[in-house]
């Protein structure tokens, strides 16, 4: 059973996320469910223990992000010192170990990278922006003695004489009270140091053109392990990574500008400017009420779509129950008629009556809050409003033999408008039901899966109805381009989806798969 939920779990992250492993490569990964790893316990904000003693950190996120795409626990054995954790490594007990590219270039393990990070110049507050380590060479640097960036920058910079530190918080005190004028150090260690002790008059300044590379050196006897890391780094998103990243960078370049340029350029360009602004203006004002119009005869025309489609499925939703209204009714008349009405028998009919009606009462409910104009913007769970999504086409999809499968965190909250959001999923699945009816399709599938992924919710609806023409699959999301046949679509329906997630600051894509389209929503959720 074990191996079949494994097997299983492959399968559809290979579907999802591309991922193509070989045999070999399934077969260890059933093999190995724990993947252990060290690391250096006293490297915030790489990785480190806090107060309360738990393990935390850069690394651990990152892992935690690779482990949705896969069944495996990536499970940390701790160590009391760096040295204790590369002999750890290095005799094969533990299988891989968190640090840079430059320190693993001292060991024989191989390096698999999962972020880039620059090394920043950090300067006191009102210092101007530096684009080169060049521009202070005659100003007292910093560096950390113990990094192995360190070496890296000595190389590329000889005429500069640096001044090392044991650590980087040394580093950056020095130059916080004026010890010395810059430091060099990685970003994300740079930004948590100044956060974390309230180095207030700190400002990172500039990068230098050296990076640190972050990843897990993998023990030689895991050979497998290297390409199946390889591929999962390869198949997670920047966006993912850097949602990581941003949580423990807080501090962003700060570019002093050179208001002698600024005044110069100004001068320069503010006739141009004048000259432009009164037509500019007035061309604005047409464009905007051009576009104002167009959005209101485009939203129209998608509510009256949307209305004759919700219609032919309210008659689609309540032709089952009042036929069978009509069954209880002909029964009844026989049946009373031949002798066989008692009480029990009365009860028994009323039961199944009240059951049919009830159904309709629930379907003209939904069909009523669908339609009723709501502008209200509040917080609401997203599987409620897929479940209600599909209730309203629950017998039209029936009768097409259309499966949904839903997976969706129980817990994902949107906060928008609700009917909008419903309006967007009955757009897409609608689409899949034209298309599993135009091209015939036997299988007919829709899976529609919902998870938070850092700060942002992923939803995606994927079909089997064998994909989107690839002339049309990038202009799909703009008005009046439809992929149905002439004279049974308006174009319009994903136009209006785009705009609904516009909206929530969020994004629409699709593409296809190896069966048919996927759609994919990201959504903020701050």
């Amino acid at each position: 059973m074990r191996t079949f939920i494994l097997s299983l779990l492959l399968l559809l992250n290979v579907s999802c996320f591309a991922l193509e492993f070989t045999s070999e490569e399934k077969q260890w990964i059933e093999e190995h469910p724990h993947i252990t790893y060290v690391g250096d316990p006293a490297w915030l904000p790489y990785e480190g223990y806090d107060k309360q003693g738990k393990y935390t950190g850069i690394v651990p996120d990152v892992l935690a992000l690779l482990s949705q795409r896969l069944p495996f626990d990536f499970k940390h054995i701790q160590t009391a010192t760096w040295q204790e954790s590369l002999d750890k490594v290095s005799s094969g007990k533990v299988m891989m170990i968190s640090q840079s590219q430059y320190s693993n270039a001292q060991t024989d393990l191989e390096f698999v990278q999962t972020s880039k990070n620059p090394v920043v110049i950090v300067m006191q507050e009102g210092e101007d922006y530096v684009s080169s380590l060049y521009q202070i060479s005659h100003k007292r640097i910093g560096l950390i003695d113990n990094t192995t960036t360190t070496p890296v920058l000595q190389s590329k910079y000889p005429h500069m004489q640096f001044i090392t530190y044991k650590s980087a918080h040394k580093g950056l005190e020095a130059v916080s009270v004026g010890k010395i004028d810059a430091f060099l150090c990685s970003l994300p260690r740079a930004s948590y140091i100044i956060a974390q002790n309230r180095l207030l008059n700190l400002r990172i300044v500039g990068k230098s053109d050296v990076d640190t590379s972050l990843g897990f050196g993998i023990h030689a006897d895991y050979p497998l392990l290297v390409s199946i890391m390889g591929k999962l780094v390869a198949n997670t998103s920047e966006e993912d990574v850097h949602v990581v990243l941003a949580k423990w960078s807080r501090q962003e370049y700060v570019e002093k500008v050179d208001y002698t340029l600024l005044y110069i350029s100004l001068g320069v360009f503010t006739t141009i400017m004048l000259m432009g602004l009164g037509f500019y203006l007035r061309l604005k004002y047409e464009s905007q009420k051009r576009l104002r119009l167009q959005a209101q005869m485009l939203e129209q025309q998608a509510k009256m779509a949307a209305m004759g489609e919700m219609l032919d499925a309210v008659a689609h939703q309540w032709k089952q129950p009042l036929n069978a209204l009509s069954m209880y009714a002909d029964l009844l008349k026989s049946d009373f008629d031949e002798g066989r009405v008692d009480r029990s028998y009365i009860d028994e009919m009323l039961e199944g009556v009240n059951t049919q009606i009830e159904h309709m009462l629930v379907t003209l409910r939904e069909f009523r809050d669908f339609f009723r104009p709501n502008q209200e913007v509040s917080s609401f769970l997203l599987s409620e409003v897929i479940d209600s999504a599909c209730l309203l086409v629950k017998d039209e999809f029936l009768k097409h033999t259309i499966e949904i499968e839903i997976d969706v965190d129980e817990d994902l909250k949107l906060h928008g408008n609700a009917n909008e959001f419903k309006h967007l999923i009955l757009n897409i699945i609608n689409n899949a039901k034209d298309a599993f009816n135009e091209k015939q399709i036997k299988e007919r599938l829709i899976r529609i899966h919902a998870t938070i992924k850092g700060k942002v919710a992923f939803l995606s609806i994927e079909d089997s109805a064998g994909g989107i023409d690839p002339e049309v699959i990038e202009k799909v999301f703009e008005a009046n381009v439809t992929t149905k046949e002439k004279g049974k679509g308006t174009g319009i329906g994903l136009y209006m989806s785009a705009q609904i997630v516009e909206k929530l600051k969020g994004s629409i894509s699709v593409h296809n798969t190896d069966t048919g389209a996927c759609f994919e929503v990201v959504i903020p959720l701050d």
